[in-house]
């Protein structure tokens, strides 16, 4: 009866909203330069064999973030004229011999525009977290991913709008405003990575960099139609993440590749796990007709909405298809501990080393915010801060959840998928209840991130899969799970999935 009520609830949501959006949508524009629908990989196979020079393709998609932004407000600063500038030297070098075939073997990304979120530090460029008492904060070096990155022969074009401090699922700050999605200008891209998947899917970016504490990568992948992974943690460093040095121990938030097409995911990955990338399987071939599928369909979280149909038919679709395709049939599996998710990930997040004093982080570590007293200067509009801060402070104020239940539940439920899941296992996970809903209508509805945030309180590696659109014109898409370090699996259902249903689909 609950869920019942639940479903009618979000519809009336949905109608409300859609009477104040419905007239005010709009789309992004298909781009004049046809460079800007390549992968990364085949750009980078292209300047490598002379067919292309850098400067090209850099240019080609900052004329089309200039073409795509305005309406987006995805890119919040950049470094254009120096970037174009990279180009050049970098073709001029490569006319003289200077860059061989060699150096391109040890850069994988040699030429290759990229993004990151704002909350990355990027020397020179914004570093505000979203917040006012940062607003004219400029990063002071690069954090360790992005230097990992340019070492790799990437150059960096811009930096992407985030929430305030990263901590909501959709892309809104007082800072630079809200993002909005190129499918349709009226709904949420997601958070926190959601400049970043906003301009990736609009081709204004061909690959970029994001980060997970709790979905954050693969909700704004699922809102805006593009792939991510979220790799088994510990492996990739946090140095310049927001406030961590590097040093942190024990988090949940990892950083990962954001892409429009499969084939780059790996060679992103490969780049930012480094010396760690032996502890991975990458360059194993995956046969996926020997891998084992198992799905779980709804984990009933009384939290998370009811999952609507379409969400639930390509899922099931996806399921079909292993169905034919695999000597052993995918397998249901029904795990009590699933429902926790939410109430896990809040008990796991008050352990994070970077995150546990969330009141003095908003107020730049240099104060400590009082939670009541900002609440009160909200519901008189003196904020500096915005209604998804004052939900994570209410969140901090209401009762703790019992730690060593929250423990044994969480080994519980590691241990069981670690046993099914092996190292020949993925698990078929849903999304999002529906589809990217209207601007600010998470408020109404906060716990879906549930059936993100358990991933990374178990620190399973996670690939977000897109699977076309759904009748709306909106991205549908699904999560693949493997055990920790069989990041090779997830991404090889997603090749998959990717082959047989289309993955990507541009926006215009």
């Amino acid at each position: 009866m609950i869920s019942f009520i639940r479903y009618y609830i979000d519809l009336l949501i949905d109608k409300i909203f859609g009477l104040f959006y419905n007239s005010r949508v709009e789309r992004v524009e298909k781009p004049s330069n046809k460079i800007v629908l390549e992968s990364a990989t085949t750009l980078a196979r292209k300047i490598r064999k002379r067919e292309l020079k850098a400067e090209e393709v850099v240019k080609a998609f900052i004329d089309r973030i200039h073409q795509v932004n305005k309406l987006l407000n995805s890119v919040v600063d950049e470094r254009f004229d120096e970037a174009i500038e990279d180009a050049q030297n970098l073709d001029k070098d490569i006319a003289d011999g200077k860059i061989t075939d060699k150096d391109f073997d040890k850069k994988p990304f040699l030429g290759i525009p990229f993004t990151t979120k704002e909350t990355t530090a990027c020397k020179g460029l914004s570093s505000t977290f979203g917040l006012l008492n940062r607003k004219f904060q400029k990063a002071e070096f690069d954090a360790q991913i992005v230097q990992d990155m340019k070492n790799a022969g990437g150059i960096l074009i811009a930096v992407t709008n985030v929430p305030q401090l990263n901590l909501w699922q959709e892309t809104f700050n007082p800072v630079y405003g809200v993002t909005n999605n190129p499918y349709n200008t009226t709904r949420n891209v997601g958070g926190s990575s959601g400049g970043e998947s906003s301009i990736i899917a609009a081709c204004g970016s061909p690959i970029g960099i994001g980060t997970d504490i709790g979905g954050s990568l693969r909700i704004p992948a699922f809102m805006c139609g593009i792939f991510a992974h979220k790799p088994t943690s510990g492996l990739i460093s946090t140095q310049g993440l927001t406030f961590r040095t590097g040093k942190e121990k024990n988090t949940m938030v990892v950083v990962g590749p954001m892409t429009k097409y499969s084939e780059d995911l790996i060679p992103l990955l490969k780049v930012l796990i480094g010396e760690n990338a032996s502890k991975l399987k990458l360059d194993e071939d995956v046969d996926v007709t020997k891998i084992r599928v198992y799905y779980v369909t709804d984990p009933k979280d009384p939290f998370v909405s009811p999952i609507r149909e379409e969400m639930n038919k390509a899922m099931l679709k996806v399921i079909r298809h292993f169905a034919q395709i695999l000597p052993e049939k995918p397998e249901m599996v029904n795990m009590q501990e699933l429902k926790y998710g939410g109430k896990l990930w809040r008990y796991w997040m008050t352990q994070e080393p970077s995150v546990s004093n969330f009141n003095r982080d908003l107020g730049n570590r240099e104060t400590e915010i009082n939670s009541v007293i900002e609440l009160l200067k909200f519901c008189i509009r003196i904020s500096d801060y915005n209604i998804a801060v004052m939900l994570n402070l209410i969140n901090g104020l209401l009762p703790s959840e019992n730690a060593e239940w929250a423990k044994e539940t969480t080994d519980a439920l590691h241990k069981k998928l670690t046993s099914i899941l092996g190292t020949n296992g993925v698990l078929i996970y849903p999304s999002a209840p529906f589809p990217a809903s209207y601007h600010y209508t998470a408020v109404l509805r906060p716990w879906n991130l549930n059936l993100f945030g358990i991933w990374n309180v178990l620190k399973f590696p996670v690939t977000q899969v897109p699977l076309g659109l759904g009748q709306e014109g909106l991205p549908l898409g699904l999560q693949v799970v493997a055990a920790p370090f069989q990041d090779h699996l997830a991404i090889a259902v997603a090749k998959e999935l990717e082959k047989t249903f289309g993955g990507y689909v541009p926006p215009f």
